[in-house]
């Protein structure tokens, strides 16, 4: 009786110490499985931020060479408007020195030949000084400031926000327009100069004089009835998004054009 009451014993305790053994190997094998699962999770969110990284590095690198290219091209125009008006105001320049003064000139003409000389060569040698600060202005900005603004973007604005633009528009564009204004000014002045000048040069040649004015006249029809009537769009100025706390003319039009556009009208309800 002894005996079997101790075996008894015994097989309880072993099966209670299998059974506390299985419920703790159980409990380790889910936490086990618990944490591969937290692993795979953590794999998959770590996998997914890289790869939101690798897309958006992407998107600020393109983005920031669309934003070059377009500097660039800016640049190129400044460029060209600078070489064209330093070409006019050397060849203003030129004629006033070279000129050859008959000793009988009208002295009402040789003034009108001196002022619209001065003013031609002050059109374009302030065109030219607007445009060399512009390009110094564009090339300081893409060297300093143009990469740390494309990084700052959200994700949502990068293909929406043109912080070149943005920046031309609110610190550049009225000096642009100035310099070509000064430019497209300067070139009126120039053929209108070349007309003056061959009446002091061949005032005793009417025949020369009539035909060079006659040409500088067609020159300057030229100018603005084809080539000016069909390229002023080109100087029009760019339509950008908004720029909040902006104080320029162009910002304060596009905003109030923006919010009309989004204004629903009110309607009477019966």
């Amino acid at each position: 009786m002894a005996s079997l009451l101790s075996e008894f014993v015994l097989d309880n305790f072993i099966n209670n110490y299998e059974k506390a053994n299985e419920t703790m190997w159980r409990k380790e094998d889910l936490d086990h499985r618990l944490q591969e699962r937290q692993w795979r999770v953590d794999d998959l969110q770590r996998e997914q931020e890289w790869r939101a990284h690798d897309i958006r590095t992407d998107r600020i690198h393109k983005k920031l060479s669309n934003e070059q290219r377009q500097a660039d091209t800016r640049a190129e125009h400044l460029s060209a408007i600078s070489e064209i008006s330093a070409e006019l105001s050397g060849f203003a320049l030129v004629s006033i020195i070279n000129v050859n003064l008959p000793d009988d000139i009208d002295l009402t003409l040789l003034w009108v030949y001196g002022v619209t000389s001065a003013l031609t060569i002050c059109c374009m040698v302030l065109s030219l000084l607007v445009c060399t600060f512009l390009m110094m202005a564009v090339t300081r900005y893409c060297a300093h400031d143009l990469e740390f603004v494309v990084k700052r973007l959200d994700d949502e604005d990068i293909d929406r926000i043109h912080p070149f633009e943005r920046w031309w528009v609110s610190r550049c564009e009225v000096d642009w327009q100035l310099s070509y204004l000064l430019f497209r000014t300067g070139v009126t002045l120039f053929l209108l100069e070349l007309a003056i000048v061959s009446w002091v040069q061949y005032s005793h040649y009417r025949v020369a004089s009539i035909s060079i004015t006659f040409v500088s006249f067609v020159g300057l029809l030229v100018w603005h009835s084809r080539i000016w009537s069909k390229w002023r769009y080109l100087m029009s100025r760019p339509e950008v998004d908004v720029i909040p706390n902006e104080k320029t003319p162009l910002m304060r039009k596009t905003y109030s054009r923006a919010k009309s556009a989004l204004r629903v009208p009110k309607t009477n309800v019966d």
